[in-house]
């Protein structure tokens, strides 16, 4: 007798334990659970995504500003004006043109192509 009730104190045990197994299986899986879990991962996803981003931008923008200034000094000859200066004089002439425009040669280097090219190879102080 003893060994009766022991299974049936065992097969008790397990039906419990398997019914409260499926309620919480079965409460995970219902649409509004599953709407929770997924506004949960795109919060997470975006967040992460967020991050990348920024740090991706940052470090880009600072590599691209070394590797810019390596090819700067690496193009630039002896005693030649850096670019940057060069852009600084036009704007300041009013605009991004004035100093072509501003030129007593405009006129003839418009017409003549290697004229025009010999002109802004004096004003930049470089060519490639």
């Amino acid at each position: 007798m003893i060994r009766r009730l022991f299974w049936v104190g065992v097969g008790v045990t397990i039906t419990v334990v398997a019914v409260r197994q499926g309620r919480r299986v079965v409460a995970r899986y219902t649409p509004e659970a599953v709407a929770d879990r997924a506004s949960e991962l795109g919060r997470t996803a975006s967040r992460r995504t967020g991050t990348f981003l920024s740090s991706f931008r940052t470090e880009f923008g600072a590599a691209r500003d070394a590797r810019e200034a390596e090819l700067v000094a690496a193009l630039l000859a002896d005693g030649q004006v850096h670019p940057d200066e060069v852009r600084a004089a036009r704007q300041g002439a009013h605009g991004r043109h004035a100093a072509r425009d501003a030129s007593p040669s405009s006129a003839a280097a418009t017409a003549d192509p290697e004229a025009e090219i010999a002109a802004d190879e004096d004003e930049l102080g470089y060519s490639f």
